[in-house]
């Protein structure tokens, strides 16, 4: 299912199963704990224009539907907090099932691949890393604004660092 909501800067691909609460971070039909997402989930990267991208998408959504890609979501434009001019397509998956979805992937013509941990995503959004301070500054926040976002940040990724048992709930823990 293409979840288009163009108030959203992302275009998400889920099964409908998300939408009715249930997890998309599963393994073998078992919800991951904190500690498995940061050991094993990850995803995909593929960079693209826009066009290419809502054609591989739909191409990719009865991958999702079978459940053989737990999720994806897109850039609906480049984003300019990571300067580049080309949209972001994450295809995320556990590490133990990436080569599968690989497969999948270069059948629909992807030739250049980079891995990602989500554990290195949260890393990079964390208080003082890239990702975090680009995208703030391309916001235009000033400082007082910023250090309120850091330490939300801090307080939402480090729950999930702290509590490797609990089961995973996404980064708005």
């Amino acid at each position: 299912m293409i979840i288009d909501d163009p108030s959203s800067h992302f275009i998400f691909i889920y099964h409908p199963f998300v939408l009715m609460g249930k997890k998309y971070t599963v393994y073998q039909g078992r919800e991951l704990t904190n500690g498995e997402v940061l050991k094993y989930w990850g995803k995909w990267i593929v960079l693209g224009n826009k066009d290419w991208l809502d054609d591989l998408a739909k191409k990719l959504d009865p991958y999702v539907e079978e459940k053989k890609i737990p999720c994806i979501k897109y850039d609906r434009n480049p984003s300019s907090n990571l300067g580049t001019t080309e949209c972001v397509f994450m295809v995320y998956c556990d590490r133990r099932d990436r080569d599968n979805v690989w497969r999948i992937l270069s059948r629909m013509g992807v030739k250049l691949k980079a891995w990602v941990t989500e554990k290195e995503t949260m890393e990079m959004w964390m208080p003082g890393k890239p990702l975090m301070e680009r995208w703030m500054k391309s916001q235009g926040f000033d400082e007082p604004t910023r250090d309120m976002i850091r330490k939300d940040a801090e307080t939402r990724i480090g729950k999930i660092f702290d509590n490797p048992d609990m089961i995973f709930t996404g980064w708005e823990q």
